[in-house]
């Protein structure tokens, strides 16, 4: 039997606080968690956290300073332990993240939207990063063994992109 997963309509995303219980224990069996129950799973900075309704999908984007201290836009987390493909749910974050962004700063961040995935701990460890670039995302290269991700343009979303 075929299992059809159909978009909600209003999305499968919703804004949640950096603190809830809910996405806590999702951050909590991610690979990067580096303080496993604490209150809080993001680092320090300007935070945009979601979570599916079914409480099975996480996404955590934050503006903060990268370690030479250059203003950075990331994707810090992202777990999905639900049926739906990662690729759809990391397009409908990336694209709910840029909105936010664009809304909260008056238009979109002046540096690229980047995230890392550590090839050593993931499942596809010869394919790292394949649902974010099934979701339109590009490799940029490898820094201290992480492989480096860059988001779609706004505007290569609006045209097809990714999907």
């Amino acid at each position: 039997m075929t299992q059809v997963l159909l978009l909600p309509a209003d999305g499968y995303w919703s804004k949640v606080r950096r603190t809830d219980r809910r996405a806590v224990a999702l951050a909590d069996r991610h690979y990067s968690r580096q303080t496993v129950g604490a209150p809080e799973f993001m680092a320090s900075g300007r935070t945009f956290v979601m979570l599916t309704a079914d409480a099975l999908a996480v996404w955590g984007a934050i503006e903060n300073l990268d370690p030479a201290g250059n203003r950075r836009w990331r994707c810090s987390i992202f777990r999905n332990e639900s049926m739906v493909l990662s690729s759809a749910l990391i397009v409908e974050a990336t694209e709910r993240t840029y909105a936010y962004w664009t809304r909260r700063y008056h238009g979109l961040p002046p540096v690229p939207f980047t995230t890392e995935v550590d090839p050593t701990k993931t499942l596809r460890k010869r394919d790292p990063g394949r649902c974010f670039r099934k979701a339109g995302w590009t490799v940029l290269g490898t820094v201290r063994g992480l492989v480096v991700l860059r988001a779609p343009s706004v505007t290569s979303k609006r045209d097809g992109e990714g999907k």
